[in-house]
Parts: C-alpha cells; structure tokens; sequence
C-alpha cells in the first residue's frame, strides 16, 4: 500500500473510528484499525464485535494494499503531526509515515485477521433525516439499562407501523417513547433491539449531518446498519422479548401540573443537593387551588430545601416522590419551554409530556416514601 493525504483528513478518520476500537478483548487485532484502499480512497474500519464503525478519508493512491495498526498509537502519533501532506506505505506489517521532518514507523497486524463486516444491501429498509433521529434517540437512550443483568433492556426498541417509526427504551424504574413520522413507508415493518451504545454513536455522528441516514438489515448476522455517504456503523442486534411497555403506560391519571421545563430543572438540582444522602429523593407536591407545586428534599445530617414554583394544576392536590437523578435525565433532554407532569397519586408513576407535542412521553416511577 501507498497513497497521501492530509493530516486533518486522516486525524478525522482515525478519531471517528477510534470510537468502535475494543480496549479489551480476546483478540489482539480488536485493539487496531484496519487501513485499505478502496476505490482511490483510504478506508478506515474498527469493530470490538458489538459495534463496527467504517469511513473514508481523501487519498492519492499510487499502490493498493491492507493493513491493520494498534489504535492508540496511530492516533496519538497522527494528532501529534501538523497539518498537511502525510505519505503513508507499508512494507510487509509496517506502516511508514512521512510528514515534514518526521519520519515514523508502526508495527501493525495482517488484514487477513481481522473480522469482516457486514455489507449494505441493494436497497435501504427504510431512510430517515439525520437530525430528527439524532434528536430522537438522545430523548430515549439516557432510559435504557447501563447494566448487562437483562441485556435486553440495554437496547432500544425501534418499530414501525406505516409511517411513524417508534422508538422506546426502558429500564424497569423509567420508561421514554418518540415517535417519528417518516417521509416514506418502510418496505416492511420492523421491530429490533439496538445497544443503545451503539445508536448514542449513530446520533452523535449525524447530528450536523444533512445527507439522508439509510438503514439496512443483514439478517443472516442478526445485524443491523446505519449509512450515511461519510460512514458505515454496523451492530449486532439483541435477542430476547422486550417489555410490552405499552401496557405499563397508565391510561389515565387524576392531575396533571405544567410548568416552565428551565425553572422545575432549577427547583429539581437545588433540591437535589440536599437528597444525595437520603436515596436522592426529591417530593412534589401538588397544590392546585395555590396554583404552584412544591418540590422538596432533606436529610438529617445536610438539611433541608423547599421551592416553590408558579403552576398551573388540574385536578386533585397530591404528592409524589422522585429518584432525582431520573427527573434531571428526563429534563436535559428535552427541548421544550414547557412541560406537563401526570400523576395518579403517591404510588403510581407519573408521565411527562412536552407542550404541543404528541410524538414523545417519558414515565417515571416513584419512590415510596415514609411520610
């Protein structure tokens, strides 16, 4: 192999793919990135056998060829250079670089070891705007699982149904819903479980994006792809039966409090200061002839906090307990001035909603307290 290009071209690359590199595993080659030609550009590829990212930079290629480079060290060494033109040959497992006044030589892997990834297909299952699913997956993926006792629930659940694609993660403590509605149907109706790793890498790569993001299916390797004309991310999928969460949702609730999203936020993290010694437990109180809610928290050891803030409530006054932790998740991920929390009394969960919007609901379970 032989080619050049440029430093910031390559650094890019190499930072974008990084991501997918193992940093333990079984397999040496996990820990490298596979460097090809492919059609008079540099193909860049990592995968730690969950997650495979591929990309493209810009290249002359004078000589085809393959070979697979420790991560860390192509990386830190590529980031060190300054930009400009980098001439990049290998010889045998040895990559040489050359930039202006250095030169550097890495010891690398075949490209014969490492794993293959799955391919695109003919045709996309279905074609999404870039944004609105980034958008999407960041109000649902902070309510999937972050540990692997039920795998299942680490994953998010995308399914369509004609045109609107839904997307749902759950933990058993909380639960978060968005809906899309697609420019076109899908060929078929799908209904998969993605890490949530994976799609929090999906999104963030195509948050600024504007090319279209296509999705493919490789369903003899229970893989799934996300495509854009910049890169490729492939993952496995996970088996097993996600939670029938529509049936967790209650179908009515006895009040309802809207408020400004950005002071409850406020009222929530002062309160929060004073729950971190006492299970992180913050109380509302729902006070509707006053027109406000009450959010609360105190320990023995640290004090007390108490807020009031302006509401406009419906229905009977009450009280509930939240995890705080699970408030604040909910709420920093949301981009709606204000926001209506449901509730049907001390023990049952309550449901947030953006004003004006249909397409999203987040349901969060209470904490029982000793009042």
């Amino acid at each position: 192999m032989k080619l050049s290009c440029l430093q910031e071209n390559l650094s890019g690359g190499v930072s974008v793919v990084s991501r997918s590199v193992a940093t333990k595993g079984s397999l040496p080659v996990l820990s490298n990135i596979l460097l090809q030609t492919e059609a008079g550009r540099l193909k860049l590829s990592a995968t730690n056998l969950e997650t495979g990212i591929v990309t493209w930079v810009g290249a002359k290629i004078e000589k085809e060829g393959a070979l697979t480079i420790p991560a860390r060290i192509l990386s830190d060494l590529i980031s060190s250079l300054g930009p400009g033109k980098l001439d990049l040959q290998t010889e045998g497992q040895v990559l040489t670089i050359e930039a202006k006044g250095a030169h550097s030589k890495i010891n690398g892997m075949a490209a014969e070891e490492f794993p293959t990834l799955p391919a695109v297909g003919d045709e996309p299952l279905l074609t999404i705007d870039p944004k609105v699913f980034s958008e999407a997956v960041g109000q649902v993926a902070f309510a999937a699982a972050a540990d692997d006792s039920r795998p299942i629930l680490t994953g998010i659940l995308i399914k369509s149904q004609g045109t609107t694609l839904t997307l749902v993660a759950v933990d058993g403590f909380r639960l978060s819903e968005r809906k899309i509605t697609l420019a076109t149907q899908p060929k078929k109706e799908i209904s998969l479980v993605i890490p949530a790793r994976t799609l929090g890498e999906v999104a963030r790569l195509v948050a600024g994006d504007s090319e279209p993001l296509h999705l493919y299916i490789a369903e003899a390797e229970n893989q799934i792809i996300f495509k854009t004309p910049a890169f490729e991310i492939s993952s496995r999928l996970l088996e097993g039966d996600f939670p029938d969460y529509e049936k967790i949702i209650p179908k009515s609730f006895g009040s309802s409090a809207a408020m400004e999203t950005a002071d409850l936020m406020k009222a929530v993290r002062l309160a929060a200061i004073f729950a971190k010694d006492s299970a992180n437990i913050v109380k509302l109180k729902f006070l509707p002839e006053a027109g406000k809610i009450v959010l609360s928290a105190n320990t023995a050891e640290v004090g007390e906090n108490e807020t009031e803030l302006e509401s406009k409530v419906e229905g009977e006054a009450g009280e509930i307990a939240f995890n705080a932790k699970y408030l604040v998740d909910c709420l920093s991920n949301l981009d709606a001035g204000k926001i209506t929390i449901h509730f049907g009394g001390p023990l049952s969960p309550g449901l947030v909603r953006m004003d004006g919007r249909e397409d999203f609901l987040h349901l969060v379970m209470p904490v029982r307290t000793q009042s």
